[in-house]
């Protein structure tokens, strides 16, 4: 398999987590927030994919966002990862609630640092993912200021529902953008023989 098929497929998962994501917002808002299947669907789900799929979103466009668009991916990846645990320990939360033996059992580490640390690195990722994405030229440059607009929508309150939607979007354009726009004809370097 060559270097950029394998971008591009990563490419595609970053589009399937960007579905995964943009569902959260509707799930919620028929089953409730924190119902379990959203959890399952667009938050583990979602975040597994993105995480994956952010690697294809970063090589397709490497040699042109430099260091800042590797820091940005690397610090952005973090973030993902931490967002993946969050949501596993409200599923935890959510089904120790449904059934109280389960509180019987050692529960999770210290959450308040983790959910500091995942805004942190989500924030900062993001903004320098999205910046070196504008620079590059290489993708469509409105998914890197889909980046930046996530980071301010913390700031800004009664955007939560909107906030997985714009989390999804970008992800779904720019991983369809590098699933599109690889056709195995460049970068044809040999992964594996």
């Amino acid at each position: 398999m060559t270097l950029s098929n394998a971008i591009r497929w990563l490419g595609l998962l970053a589009v399937i987590g960007g579905i995964c994501r943009l569902l959260m917002t509707p799930l919620e808002l028929v089953w409730g927030t924190d119902n379990t299947m959203a959890l399952i669907i667009g938050g583990v789900t979602g975040s597994v994919f993105i995480i994956i799929g952010t690697a294809g979103i970063y090589l397709y466009q490497a040699e042109k966002a430099g260091i800042l668009g590797f820091i940005g991916f690397f610090i952005t990846t973090l973030g993902n990862i931490l967002v993946c645990t969050m949501v596993m320990i409200s599923l935890f939360v959510n089904t120790a609630l449904q059934d109280p033996q389960v509180l019987e059992q050692d529960l999770p580490g210290p959450v308040v640092p983790i959910r500091i640390i995942m805004m942190i690195a989500m924030n900062l990722g993001y903004i320098l993912f999205g910046i070196a994405t504008l620079r590059a030229k290489v993708l469509p440059r409105w998914g890197g200021a889909l980046m930046i607009l996530l980071v301010l929508m913390t700031f800004i309150p009664y955007t939560e529902y909107l906030f997985a939607v714009v989390w999804g979007l970008f992800n779904i354009g720019l991983g369809w953008a590098v699933w599109s726009k690889s056709n195995g004809s460049e970068n044809k370097v040999e992964v594996t023989q």
